[in-house]
């Protein structure tokens, strides 16, 4: 423990000549990683082995999100990132919408968000990703964000409810209130551009989140395709209202925890993945 008052000190302040190079050599050794797909350069801060192992791992995590984005993404587009962490697949999507396209990234967690704006920056790419530091729901508000952890790279908080994806009571460690809002009204009020494509996962609360973009959904510019991480317990939930607004689920992939899982014997029914949904039109 710093002591801060000037009697703690000894002469000529050694102790905390010390602390500052501490904090000094600790700056030094946060890294920049530098990753190619041979197409495209990304650049990520890492200050921790989580997001260090986030950011290293970009095309074996979820290689199905990654084809999506690569395969769909197009110049000139305009993308959701909803539940953007430190901002992976904000990166890989700005990096396809070029400088006529733009990025929304939503983050609620305070430290990813914080990240999240690091790796914007690294890559150059503040005229194309707007990050936004609320929360997304189905109705506007202020409502209790419950933080899993406070470390950068971490999952699992969540807006209102405590459960986890599996559906065990998560521990909070420390709530927030936060403002939320819905997509719609974002949209309505001119505040963001309509999406070509959406990506949603938010660790349970995608199915609120896909109910306040229903005028989205059954509008004019409706999105070419939306992936959705589903979870139980509103797996059914979500396919009911997407083939309500005539969204059809067109493929589906697993992490690559799942399919290791899938092959070992478990039933696919019971793992978490991802949709994607394109409009039956």
């Amino acid at each position: 423990m710093i002591r801060s008052d000037a009697k703690s000190w000894p002469p000529k302040y050694k102790v905390r000549r010390f602390h500052r190079r501490i904090l000094r050599f600790r700056q030094w050794l946060t890294r920049h990683i530098h990753i190619s797909d041979g197409q495209y350069d990304y650049r990520f801060r890492c200050e921790t082995v989580r997001e260090f192992n986030r950011c290293l791992k970009i095309f074996l995590k979820e290689p199905g999100t990654v084809d999506w984005i690569d395969q769909n993404v197009k110049p000139g587009e305009i993308f959701y990132d909803i539940g953007a962490n430190i901002g992976v697949y904000t990166i890989l999507a700005a990096s396809r919408t070029g400088e006529k396209g733009r990025v929304y990234a939503f983050e609620p967690h305070g430290a990813n968000f914080a990240r999240l704006i690091d790796n914007i920056t690294a890559n150059n790419l503040q005229q194309i990703v707007f990050p936004n530091n609320f929360a997304l729901h189905d109705k506007e508000g202020f409502f209790p964000f419950h933080y899993s952890s406070s470390e950068v790279g971490t999952s699992d908080s969540q807006l209102s409810g405590s459960r986890d994806v599996s559906g065990d009571e998560n521990v909070t460690r420390i709530s927030e209130l936060k403002y939320a809002t819905t997509i719609d009204h974002l949209i309505d009020s001119g505040e963001i551009k309509a999406p070509d494509h959406i990506k949603i996962d938010v660790d349970g609360n995608e199915i609120l989140i896909l109910e306040g973009m229903r005028h989205l959904l059954s509008g004019t510019h409706r999105p070419l395709s939306i992936q959705v991480e589903m979870n139980d317990p509103h797996k059914i939930r979500i396919l009911e209202f997407m083939k309500d607004h005539q969204y059809r689920l067109t493929h589906k992939h697993y992490t690559r925890s799942g399919s290791q899982q899938i092959k070992e014997g478990s039933d696919p029914e019971t793992l978490s993945y991802n949709a994607i949904f394109r409009h039956e039109e």
